[in-house]
C-alpha cells in the first residue's frame, strides 16, 4: 500500500476525533446564551462555505501537501484557543479559525488520495480508498465522542486540549506525505482565477455533467441540512433521553461505518442509479417521520445516515472520475460549497420552522423536496429524450 494512503488514513481518523463531541453545546453556554451559540454556527457556516472554492483553488496550484500541512497546523491553533478561550469573542474567533483550517482540508485529501493512485494507474481502487477513509472518519466520531462526556465532567477545555494533541500528530505525519507529480501549475493570481473558473466548469462542462451535477447537488444539500440540523431534534422528538442519545448516535455511526463499506461492490454498477435509488429509500424515512415513535424512529435514523453515507461516497466518486487532475481540488471544494449553499440560506427558516411545527413535520418536508427534484429531472430528462428521437 502506498505511503500516501496510509497516512491518509490516519489523517482521517484524526481530522474526525472530535472529543467536544456531545459537549460542545456546554462549552458554549458557559460563555453565551442560546442566541450567542446561533451567532457562532453562523460564522462557522459562512467562513465555511465563503472559502471552499479558494482553499481548494490553493491546494490544487501550491500543492495538495502543503495545504494539508497548512490545515493541520491551523486547527491545532484553533482547538487550542478554543480550550483557553475566556470569552465570547474566543469562542467565535476559534471557530473562525477551525473553519478555515476544515476547508483547506476539505476535497485536499481526497484530491491527493486520487492523484496518488492515477499516478500508478490505480484510479479502480479509489471507491475501495473512499469506503475505508469513510469507516475511518466514522469510528473516529464514535470513539471520540464517547469519552468526550468523560473529559468534559474533569475539565471543560480538556476535549479541545485533547482535539489539539491530535490535530498536532496530524500535523506531523503531514510533512511525510509524498506530493503526486501529475499537472501541477505554478500559483499566480491569474492562474489562481482561472483555477476557480475551471472548478465551476468541470461540473458544468457538458449537458450530461450539468444534468449529473444538479442531481447530485439537490439530494446532498438537502442531506446536509438533515445532518446539520434535523437528525438530533428527531431524536429527541422520537423521545431519546439525553442518558440515551449519545449512545444511539455511537450506534448511528458504528452502523454507516460497516454499510460504507458496500461502496466499492455498488460503484460496480451505474453510480447515478444506484445513488437514486438510494435517495428514494432516503425519501420514504423523511416521510414516515410525523408517524412513528422511538423504535420506528430511530430505525429511521439508523438507515438514514447509512444511506446518506453510501450516497456521499458514491458522489465523490462520480466526481472525481470525471475531473481533470488539475482542477480536482478546486471542482471537489465548488461543489462542497454549492452544496452548503443551500443550509447557509435557510438555517434559521429552518429553525423557526421546526420550533413552529416540529422537526418530524420538518423532516417529512424535506423527503418531499428531494422527491420532488427527482421526479423534475426525471421528467425534463424524459422530455428532453422523446425531443431528440421523435422524427422532425
Amino acid at each position: 500500500m502506498d505511503r500516501n494512503i496510509k497516512i491518509a488514513y490516519a489523517l482521517t481518523y484524526i481530522r474526525f476525533s472530535w472529543f467536544w463531541l456531545g459537549t460542545w453545546v456546554y462549552y458554549y453556554l458557559r460563555f453565551t446564551n442560546y442566541a450567542g451559540i446561533g451567532l457562532i454556527e453562523t460564522i462557522l457556516i459562512v467562513t465555511m462555505t465563503l472559502s471552499e472554492i479558494p482553499t481548494g483553488a490553493i491546494a490544487d496550484l501550491l500543492g495538495k501537501k502543503l495545504c494539508l500541512v497548512i490545515s493541520f497546523f491551523i486547527q491545532f491553533v484553533g482547538s487550542v484557543y478554543m480550550a483557553l478561550a475566556g470569552n465570547f469573542f474566543d469562542i467565535a474567533f476559534s471557530v473562525f479559525i477551525l473553519s478555515i483550517g476544515a476547508t483547506l482540508y476539505s476535497g485536499t485529501l481526497e484530491a491527493l488520495v486520487y492523484d496518488t493512485l492515477k499516478e500508478k494507474h490505480l484510479e479502480s481502487l479509489f471507491n475501495k480508498i473512499v469506503a475505508n477513509t469513510s469507516s475511518f472518519q466514522l469510528v473516529a466520531i464514535i470513539l471520540s465522542g464517547a469519552v468526550s462526556g468523560i473529559l468534559y465532567t474533569r475539565n471543560p477545555s480538556l476535549p479541545y486540549y485533547f482535539s489539539g494533541i491530535a490535530f498536532f500528530i496530524g500535523f506531523i505525519l503531514t510533512f511525510f506525505l509524498r506530493e503526486p507529480k501529475i499537472d501541477t501549475d505554478k500559483f499566480s493570481f491569474k492562474s489562481f482565477l482561472h483555477q476557480t473558473q475551471q472548478g465551476f466548469r468541470q461540473l458544468f462542462s457538458s449537458k450530461y455533467l450539468k444534468k449529473q451535477t444538479w442531481l447530485l447537488l439537490s439530494i446532498t444539500g438537502i442531506l446536509v441540512i438533515a445532518d446539520e440540523m434535523g437528525e438530533s431534534f428527531l431524536g429527541v422528538e422520537f423521545g431519546f433521553k439525553e442518558s440515551q442519545i449519545g449512545i444511539f448516535f455511537a450506534i448511528i455511526y458504528l452502523v454507516a461505518a460497516i454499510v460504507s463499506q458496500l461502496t466499492p461492490r455498488l460503484s460496480k454498477f451505474n453510480p447515478i442509479k444506484i445513488i437514486v435509488i438510494l435517495s428514494l429509500l432516503t425519501v420514504m424515512t423523511f416521510l414516515i417521520s410525523p408517524f412513528i415513535g422511538l423504535v420506528l424512529g430511530g430505525l429511521t435514523l439508523v438507515i438514514r445516515q447509512s444511506l446518506a453515507t453510501t450516497i456521499n461516497n458514491l458522489t465523490s466518486v462520480v466526481i472525481n472520475q470525471n475531473t481533470e487532475s488539475k482542477y480536482r481540488a478546486t471542482t471537489i471544494s465548488s461543489f462542497n460549497m454549492i452544496k452548503n449553499l443551500p443550509y447557509l440560506m435557510t438555517a434559521y427558516f429552518i429553525g423557526s420552522l421546526m420550533d413552529l411545527y416540529s422537526a418530524k413535520i420538518v423532516a417529512a418536508f424535506m423527503g418531499l423536496t428531494i422527491l420532488i427534484f427527482l421526479l423534475l429531472q426525471y421528467f425534463f430528462s424524459f422530455r428532453q429524450k422523446v425531443c431528440t428521437t421523435s422524427p422532425s
